[in-house]
């Protein structure tokens, strides 16, 4: 029933996307899938530890999310041709393809060397020009550009919360006067139930020790039996897996949370216990969230999917 929703919904979303975004998408060549295959087996998955839903998370469905859901949302707000995009936590360089393929200057920054390689060989097999550094989050300040658009696309939460509240200020200080910070697909620790890395209920407000003992009841494979031990040896490791952003972090880098100029926001479908769960239980807790702080609504998404503009 999941898998049938979340097929009839991206592809209603599809036909939504504009034309003017559609024209550019670019040709996938017939070996694009074979090489990138190769590669993502020979260095994101090299310690053997996958399995064929996180394959067809990075052969196809990242890009097909960017080019359809948040490209589509980013250009109602700023043309991305021509703009200099700085993208924090590129990854293996699904969405970075899709914000180039739109006439973006590119530069995509990841900590994982071997994510990079993987990215490299994806934007020279679709013949677009991307240029990819090794840096973290927290080294956005030796970047020598400003930017019009920087864009934390499912990585803010990868990062501990020293590291956040330090990369948005970071990022803050080289973004041009009038360009654009995106954060997309993040997590947000205040729902009650977990639906990205445990899928568990209340799995974001636990203690992070309390958390990480009890992740051997998730019921996700690749997560339940990683983190075991009582000397917490993987909690940064744990920690990367994904513990949830909140209006928090961004409260203590940027102060006040009032006067930043949120100019959009998406509020995603997230199918998760039922239909009852996810089209009435999440809209009624989502109107009771927005009760307890007078501040944009966008930071009380199930994910927070946020554009602001700097003036």
């Amino acid at each position: 029933m999941h898998f049938i929703l979340k097929k009839i919904y991206n592809f209603f979303v599809s036909l939504r996307v504009p034309i003017k975004v559609k024209k550019n998408f670019t040709i996938i060549p017939q070996n694009y899938i074979n090489e990138i295959y190769k590669s993502l087996n020979e260095n994101y998955f090299d310690n053997g530890d996958t399995k064929e839903e996180d394959l067809e998370d990075h052969l196809n469905k990242r890009l097909l999310m960017a080019r359809t859901l948040v490209v589509p949302w980013i250009s109602n707000s700023v043309n991305l041709s021509n703009k200099l995009i700085l993208e924090v936590g590129c990854g293996t360089g699904s969405s970075s393809v899709a914000f180039a393929e739109q006439g973006g200057i590119v530069t995509g920054i990841d900590v994982h060397s071997k994510s990079l390689e993987v990215a490299k060989l994806r934007a020279n097999l679709l013949n677009l020009d991307i240029k990819f550094k090794k840096l973290s989050g927290t080294q956005v300040k030796t970047l020598s550009d400003k930017y019009d658009i920087i864009i934390y696309y499912a990585s803010l939460e990868h990062m501990t919360i020293e590291e956040r509240i330090s990369s948005l200020r970071q990022a803050w200080n080289i973004l041009k006067i009038g360009g654009y910070l995106v954060i997309t697909e993040a997590p947000n620790r205040l729902w009650i139930e977990d639906t990205h890395t445990a899928e568990l209920p209340f799995f974001q407000w636990l203690p992070d020790n309390l958390a990480y003992l009890y992740s051997v009841n998730s019921p996700k494979e690749n997560f339940n039996n990683k983190y075991t031990d009582a000397e917490y040896s993987y909690l940064l490791n744990f920690l990367r897996r994904g513990r949830g952003v909140s209006f928090h972090e961004f409260e203590l880098a940027f102060e006040d949370l009032n006067k930043l100029n949120v100019v959009s926001s998406l509020s995603r479908l997230v199918y998760s216990g039922g239909i009852i769960n996810t089209f009435i239980y999440k809209k009624l807790y989502k109107s009771y969230l927005r009760k307890q702080k007078k501040i944009h609504p966008a930071f009380f998404e199930e994910y927070l999917d946020i554009i602001i503009k700097k003036i």
